[in-house]
């Protein structure tokens, strides 16, 4: 124990700093549990979306099962295959974008390629209720087909000229803040810490 004028004694000292060191380990500690709790929400995130996206495919693939027979009497006898056609690609088109979203696309770019796809396929609806003697039924789904079809492919297109950005994906996984306080202190550390030569 000192007195007020005393200085602290060596037993004081090393207490002082294992004091201090156990609050900095807790402190280093709590920072990477927020920054893990922010990663985990991340993952669980892009989990959902890929879930979401394999529920699309599942979803395609129950609408192909069901639909496929269907479409081919129809063919053959009439005409219920348009929403089994058109249902496959608009299940497509949620998928893809689905994945491309949990691997961080723009939605700018996604947003893009769908009013190009309804552009095109109203153009083309249009042109053949203009141009040819068909029930405009088949015009309609003609043109919603290519809807469908250019909005898959603008999708294709603003990934290859954009890219996937793999630092920003990765980015949202590493605790930068927990590796730049780390080696903060390691560096704080080894300033005040003197390095005695071994014996």
């Amino acid at each position: 124990m000192m007195t007020s004028g005393e200085a602290p004694g060596l037993k004081d000292q090393i207490g002082r700093t294992i004091a201090a060191g156990k609050r900095l380990f807790r402190a280093h500690v709590d920072l990477a549990k927020a920054e893990a709790g922010e990663i985990a929400g991340e993952v669980g995130r892009m989990i959902a979306l890929f879930a979401l996206a394999f529920g699309f495919l599942f979803a395609l693939l129950m609408l192909l099962l069901v639909g496929l027979p269907l479409f081919l009497a129809e063919w053959l006898l009439g005409s219920i295959g348009w929403g089994v056609l058109l249902g496959v690609f608009l299940l497509i088109d949620l998928a893809v974008i689905a994945a491309l979203v949990a691997l961080g696309v723009s939605t700018g770019r996604l947003v893009l390629a769908l009013v190009v796809g309804i552009v095109l396929g109203v153009a083309l609806a249009v042109g053949l209720a203009t141009a040819t003697d068909w029930p405009h039924t088949i015009d309609a789904a003609l043109g919603i087909w290519l809807g469908l079809i250019v909005w898959l492919v603008g999708l294709g297109v603003a990934v290859a000229r954009g890219g996937i950005d793999g630092e920003a994906l990765k980015q949202r996984f590493t605790p930068d803040q927990t590796i730049e306080l780390t080696k903060e202190t390691i560096e704080w550390v080894r300033a005040r810490t003197p390095l005695v030569p071994k014996s």
